[in-house]
């Protein structure tokens, strides 16, 4: 495995100013490259234990036709190192539950033991008519695959912030409208924001499985039905991947376990 060590920052959604959105980010971004192979370029401080990283890429969907074409380097691991989670909407105002539910979201961070990142852009669609479609500038998409050092389930907001939000309407940008909307059977949002002249969109949320492992994603410019199938392969991905695994925290004393193991049944055998 090639290691090239590098800090891991924050899992950052905006959208700011002009309504435009910004996705996830990290210190450095590359230029499109092939499909992930697998191999892991390693992203930590110096003085972070080793970790096996490659457990975690194998749990990421790398479908070039679903998610596009991978960004340099393919894959980027992280250890010790945590992750926020960051929903911004500028020039609107949101109140009630959904300001609550939206500033609980801004303040997460979960330490995570180790995991990676991906990220991946697709062409625009071609039109299939005269009306511009929100993905026609083509898709930016963001994936981590993550492990938490406690249970916890952060992307269960995801579920909430739609109903609570529903439509805001902008008081600095006339015309200016933020539509939320629940991506159907999955802890995903899918927003559209109008201007009064162009629509962007931005889907966001996830999945856990035994409130350890976790999926986070992003896509920038796409429609709520390839939200749907890329947000539902990674789902259900990381489910096959670590659905077997124990769902005790990770940050167990492995001692704990051998001394349960009594020395008398194991010469029985």
């Amino acid at each position: 495995m090639v290691v090239r060590r590098k800090i891991f920052r924050t899992v950052a959604l905006v959208a700011a100013g002009g309504i435009m959105l910004t996705g996830c980010s990290t210190e450095e971004a590359g230029q499109p490259d092939s499909t992930p192979t697998g191999e892991v370029t390693e992203t930590a401080s110096p003085s972070a234990p080793a970790a096996d990283l490659e457990q975690y890429a194998q749990a990421l969907v790398t479908d070039a036709e679903l998610m596009g074409v991978a960004q340099d380097p393919p894959i980027e691991g992280f250890v010790d190192e945590p992750v926020s989670m960051y929903l911004t909407l500028s020039d609107f105002t949101p109140s009630g539950e959904c300001k609550e539910l939206l500033d609980e979201l801004n303040s997460y961070t979960g330490p995570a033991v180790a995991g990676i990142s991906a990220k991946f852009t697709k062409d625009a669609s071609e039109p299939t008519g005269d009306a511009e479609t929100p993905e026609a500038s083509g898709a930016a998409v963001e994936t981590l695959i993550f492990e938490t050092a406690s249970s916890d389930e952060p992307m269960s907001i995801y579920r909430e912030i739609p109903n609570a939000c529903e439509t805001l309407t902008s008081d600095e940008v006339e015309g200016a409208e933020a539509v939320f909307t629940k991506v159907p059977g999955l802890d995903a949002l899918h927003l559209e924001i109008f201007d009064g002249e162009e629509t962007e969109t931005l889907a966001v949320g996830g999945a856990s499985v035994n409130g350890t492992y976790h999926a986070y994603m992003s896509a920038e410019q796409v429609s709520l039905e390839d939200a749907q199938d890329m947000f539902g392969a990674q789902a259900e991905k990381l489910q096959e991947t670590f659905e077997d695994e124990a769902s005790a925290s990770p940050s167990s004393d492995p001692t704990d376990q051998e001394d349960s193991e009594s020395p008398s049944a194991s010469s029985d055998n």
